[in-house]
C-alpha cells in the first residue's frame, strides 16, 4: 500500500505546493524500510516489555492491516505502472519480469541461499537456534538475547515487505486486504518443513519443501474443484496434524535422551 501510494499519489509537500514522485527503486526501498521498522517495533515490544510473541505479533498484524486500510480509505491503488515523465515506471517488472524464470523465483532462491548460509555458517544463526532451544541457557552462555531477537523480527519484517512488493507488482495493484491468511500458510509451511514450534530445530530447506507442499495442496484442491471454504478447513487440519506429529517427535526425543542418561548413570 505504501508503494501504491507513492506511485499513484507521490509525496505531497503542502508547504512547498508540490508533489514529489520518487523513482521506482526509491519507492521499493521506502516500502522495505517501512516493513523492517514494523518488524523492529514488534521486536522491541517483545524484548523490552516482555509481551508474549504471539500476542505482540497478532496485535501488530491488526495495526498493520488497519494502517493499510487508512492509507487509501480501504480502496485499491490500481494501475501501478507509473508514468515515464515522472520516472516511476518499471514496478510491474518485479513480479512479471523474467530471466529464464520469473524474477520472483530468483528472489526466492537468493533469499533461501542467504538464509541457509546465515543459519548454518554464522554465529548469528547458531545464536538464533540456541535461543530457540533454551533462551535462559543461551543468555547465561553470553548470547545477547534481546539484540538477536530484535534482529530476527526486523528480518521477518524485511522479508514480509519484499513479498508485499512482489504481490503488488504481480497484480499491478495494491489492495489493503491482500495477504490475509498468509500467516496460516507460513505456519503450515515451516511446521511441515520440520521446524519445531517449541524452538531450536528447523531448516531452510525443510521450510521450502513445506511451502511447496502447501502450494501444491492449494493448487491441487482448486484443480479437483474443492470449495475455497473446504480448502481452509483442510489447511487448518494439516497444520494441526503437523503440530501433533511435532509434539510426538519432541516427546520421543526427550524419552530417548532420558533413557540414555539412565543407561550412562
Amino acid at each position: 500500500m505504501i508503494a501504491g501510494m507513492l506511485i499513484n499519489k507521490g509525496i505531497i509537500l503542502p508547504s512547498l505546493g508540490v508533489i514529489v514522485y520518487p523513482h521506482t527503486w526509491l519507492i521499493m526501498f521506502i516500502a522495505i524500510v517501512a516493513g523492517t521498522l514494523m518488524g523492529g517495533i514488534t521486536g522491541l515490544i517483545i524484548t523490552r516489555f516482555n509481551v508474549a510473541p504471539f500476542i505482540a505479533t497478532l496485535g501488530m498484524l491488526y495495526v498493520a492491516r488497519g494502517m493499510a486500510l487508512l492509507i487509501n480509505n480501504g480502496y485499491t491503488f490500481p494501475n501501478l505502472v507509473g508514468r515515464p515523465e515522472l520516472g516511476n515506471t518499471g514496478f510491474p517488472a518485479l513480479g512479471a519480469g523474467s530471466f529464464l524464470v520469473n524474477y520472483s523465483i530468483w528472489i526466492m532462491i537468493g533469499f533461501a541461499l542467504v538464509a541457509a548460509f546465515v543459519a548454518q555458517r554464522t554465529p548469528f544463526g547458531r545464536q538464533v537456534y540456541a535461543i530457540g532451544g533454551n533462551e535462559r541457557a543461551a543468555e547465561l552462555s553470553g548470547v545477547k538475547v534481546k539484540r538477536v531477537k530484535l534482529l530476527v523480527y526486523m528480518i521477518s519484517g524485511f522479508c514480509s515487505a519484499v513479498v508485499g512488493l512482489i504481490i503488488a507488482s504481480q497484480l499491478v495493484a495494491a489492495h489493503p486486504a491482500t495477504g490475509q491468511f498468509f500467516e496460516l500458510n507460513a505456519i503450515a509451511a515451516v511446521v511441515l518443513g520440520g521446524t519445531s514450534l517449541s524452538g531450536g530445530r528447523g531448516s531452510i530447506g525443510g521450510t521450502i519443501i513445506g511451502a511447496f507442499v502447501i502450494g501444491v495442496l492449494g493448487d491441487g484442491l482448486v484443480m479437483v474443484g474443492v470449495s475455497s471454504f473446504w480448502q481452509q478447513v483442510i489447511k487448518g487440519l494439516v497444520i494441526v496434524l503437523a503440530v501433533i506429529i511435532d509434539q510426538m517427535q519432541a516427546r520421543m526425543q526427550t524419552r530417548i535422551a532420558l533413557q540414555k542418561q539412565q543407561e550412562l548413570g
